[in-house]
């Protein structure tokens, strides 16, 4: 391998062997995690939109879809942040 190629086994893996992402230890983790759960909080308001002024058939399952989006969000914030703690950060 040539000096630009990380070597896969530094890469750092989860208790399941998955890669984690880079932007678990970065410092601005939290503000990573809020605008992610923003777009779902979004597509749940755009859902509230929807439902009041087109149609149920539409509005429910787009505040369905951003509900489980932003609960989607949390898990990962969980999860980032067991494994920063392990990582010491």
């Amino acid at each position: 391998m040539n000096d630009s190629t990380p070597d896969p086994d530094d890469v750092p893996r989860g208790p399941t062997g998955r890669k984690i992402s880079p932007a678990v230890f970065a410092s601005n983790w939290r503000t990573i995690l809020a605008v992610d759960a923003l777009a779902g909080v979004i597509v749940a308001l755009i859902g509230v939109a929807l439902l009041v002024w087109v149609s149920p058939w539409l509005g429910w399952p787009a505040i369905i879809v951003g509900a489980v989006y932003v609960a989607f969000v949390g898990r990962r914030a969980l999860q980032w942040r067991f494994l920063r703690h392990q990582a010491g950060l």
